[in-house]
């Protein structure tokens, strides 16, 4: 918090004689009678009484992508593991980050993931390998890490035929309680994995929670460290990356499912969640979806 100089209580330069034993019982009395309040858990404090909240971003970011198709917002508060609080202090923090959580009229319609289906590939293997339920080699790190940082396609194809795609999906689904993603109907193509802007929303909300520590942090360093041009030379700085700066990101996109093209974008600022899902006819290039999405994602408050 900014002040604006050092305000002093008491004389400029106290006596250095004196029992101390005044001073104390005079707070103490203060405390009881209520004039002065106790300091607060620093676990208890939450989003800034100044911050915008989400239910007044997302009206101006559906509006501000206009009619080049179709677009999924969310805008939500990240939850942050708690340590010695109550019970319904934890609950309490629950319940505002809820209450700082909005999306437009499309927040629940499903649509196909494409990339963004490797942010539950990423969490499920790093959860089983913590868990002793699987073995990650050096080079399966490595991997993992270029999957979420370039958006390598051979990487996700890789981890998904040796782990079972299919059952990380229902997995990371069952555990963080995402009642609307499920696997591909075609086996194998990942990218057609469903879900929904609320359903990613929620993931990413409830990830520092789920997740363990570790593995949360370092999640979201490789999305704070994406590369500009993606592994198959796909240019990523559309959506949140480049527009919401120092955007921790996951990009996806597909072409042409259902005669579609799909764009999405997603972005962790601060404690703040963007997550954009777009879609668009295959006659839109891609330069006007990602005109559209860059300029949905600029109608957010940095």
């Amino acid at each position: 918090m900014a002040t604006s100089g050092v305000h002093r209580v008491g004389p400029a330069h106290p006596r250095r004689t004196g029992s101390p034993a005044a001073p104390v019982v005079l707070l103490l009395v203060l405390l009881l009678a209520g004039v002065v309040a106790p300091r607060p858990a620093v676990a208890d404090v939450d989003v800034a009484p100044a911050e915008i909240a989400p239910a007044e971003i997302v009206p101006a970011v559906t509006a501000a992508y206009g009619d080049a198709g179709t677009l999924a917002v969310v805008v939500a508060h990240q939850e942050q593991r708690l340590t010695d609080v109550s019970i319904r202090a934890a609950e309490a923090r629950s319940a505002r980050v809820l209450g700082h959580t909005a999306g437009n009229e499309l927040a629940d319609r499903p649509f196909p993931t494409a990339s963004m289906v490797k942010l539950f590939l990423a969490e499920d293997l790093l959860h089983r390998a913590r868990t002793g339920a699987i073995t990650l080699t050096p080079d399966d790190r490595a991997q993992l890490e270029v999957m979420i940082r370039s958006s390598d396609d051979p990487a996700a194809s890789d981890f998904w035929v040796r782990f079972d795609g299919a059952r990380m999906v229902r997995d990371v689904a069952t555990r963080y309680g995402l009642s609307a993603t499920s696997p591909p109907a075609r086996w194998g193509q990942w990218g057609e994995t469903m879900t929904t802007a609320a359903d990613l929303a929620w993931f990413l909300v409830r990830l520092p929670v789920v997740a363990h520590p570790e593995d949360a942090a370092l999640l979201q360093d490789w999305m704070r460290t994406a590369t500009p041009i993606a592994a198959d030379g796909f240019d990523q700085q559309f959506g949140a990356f480049g527009t919401l700066p120092g955007a921790a990101v996951k990009q996806g996109w597909m072409c042409c499912l259902g005669g579609q093209r799909h764009l999405h974008s997603v972005g962790l600022v601060g404690e703040r969640v963007v997550v954009l899902l777009s879609e668009v006819p295959s006659s839109v290039g891609w330069g006007g979806a990602r005109t559209a999405l860059d300029a949905a994602a600029a109608a957010v408050p940095a």
